[in-house]
C-alpha cells in the first residue's frame, strides 16, 4: 500500500504544483549525505518518516461492499493511517530552492485530499481517498532528523497524508431478506402477528394482496403485507400467489 501511496503522491504533485518530469525529479530516498551528493537536478524529496494509525477517524460496525462480480460482502470499516512525510527541495541555488519549496507548499495548502484521478491502480478503488494536511507549530519538531541522517539542516514541510488501508477480509453477506413477521403484544399475550413478503416485478407497479399493497421502487422491488397462499396482483391483474417460503415469484405473462 505504501508504494502505491508514494506513486499516487508523485502523480498528484506533478500535476498540481506542477513538477514536470523533464525539469524536476521527485525522490522518496532518505536525504542523507550520500543521497544529496548524487543530486544533479532540481529535486523534491518526500521522506516518509512516521506511520501510525489514525484514531480520530475510526469508525465502528460493519459496512456492505460489492466485489467485482457484484456479490455483497460485509466487513469492518477500513482503518486509516497517518503517513508523515518530510518534504524538502534541493537545487544548486538557495533562491530556486525556496521557490520550489514555496510552490509545493502553495499547492498542498490548496488541496485537502488526493483526488481519485491521481491514485494508482488498484489503490484507486479504495475509499475514502487520502487526505492531506501540513503540520502546525505545536507538533513534533523534525530538526533532529538532520542529525540522524548526517545531512545539512534544511527547511522542510511536515506533511501528513491520511490514507485508507484495505487490509480487512471480505466476509460473504447473508441472503437478502425475503419475508419477515411483526409481532405485537399486550402484556404477556400475543395480540397480532403480521407477515410481510418481498418480490420483484416491473418498476413503478402497484403490487397488492388481500392484506395490503405497495408500489415497487426503481428496480421493481417491493415488500407487501401477505400470508401464505394469498393471491398477488400487479396493477390489478392476478399474477401469482405467496409461496410457503422465499419471495413472491410471478407467472410469466403471455
Amino acid at each position: 500500500m505504501l508504494n502505491l501511496l508514494d506513486e499516487s503522491l508523485e502523480e498528484f504533485l506533478r500535476a498540481v504544483v506542477p513538477l514536470p518530469k523533464r525539469e524536476i525529479d521527485i525522490s522518496f530516498d532518505a536525504p542523507d549525505k550520500d543521497w544529496s551528493a548524487r543530486v544533479s537536478r532540481p529535486t523534491v524529496n518526500l521522506y516518509l518518516w512516521d506511520v501510525r494509525r489514525n484514531v480520530s477517524e475510526r469508525e465502528y460496525g460493519l459496512e456492505t461492499v460489492h466485489d467485482e462480480n457484484g456479490r455483497p460482502h460485509r466487513r469492518p470499516p477500513l482503518p486509516r493511517v497517518d503517513c508523515r512525510y518530510l518534504v524538502t527541495a534541493w537545487t544548486s541555488d538557495m533562491r530556486d530552492e525556496h521557490s520550489l519549496l514555496g510552490a509545493t507548499l502553495t499547492a498542498l495548502l490548496m488541496h485537502t485530499e488526493i483526488d481519485a484521478e491521481y491514485l494508482q491502480s488498484p489503490y484507486d478503488k479504495v475509499t475514502p481517498v487520502p487526505g492531506i494536511s501540513i503540520a502546525t507549530g505545536g507538533e513534533r519538531d523534525n530538526s533532529d532528523f538532520w542529525s540522524a541522517l548526517g545531512g545539512q539542516l534544511k527547511p522542510g514541510l511536515d506533511m501528513t497524508v491520511t490514507a485508507t488501508v484495505d487490509s480487512a477480509l471480505l466476509v460473504p453477506a447473508g441472503p437478502p431478506v425475503q419475508r419477515f413477521a411483526i409481532i405485537t403484544s399486550n402484556g404477556d399475550s400475543v395480540s397480532e402477528e403480521r407477515m410481510w413478503v418481498a418480490g420483484q416485478t416491473d418498476a413503478g407497479a402497484v403490487v397488492s394482496t388481500p392484506h395490503g399493497a405497495a408500489e415497487t421502487d426503481e428496480e421493481g422491488k417491493f415488500l407487501v403485507p401477505a400470508e401464505v397462499g394469498d393471491k398477488v396482483s400487479v396493477n390489478g391483474k392476478s399474477r401469482g400467489e405467496v409461496p410457503p417460503t422465499g419471495p413472491v415469484e410471478f407467472k410469466k405473462r403471455r
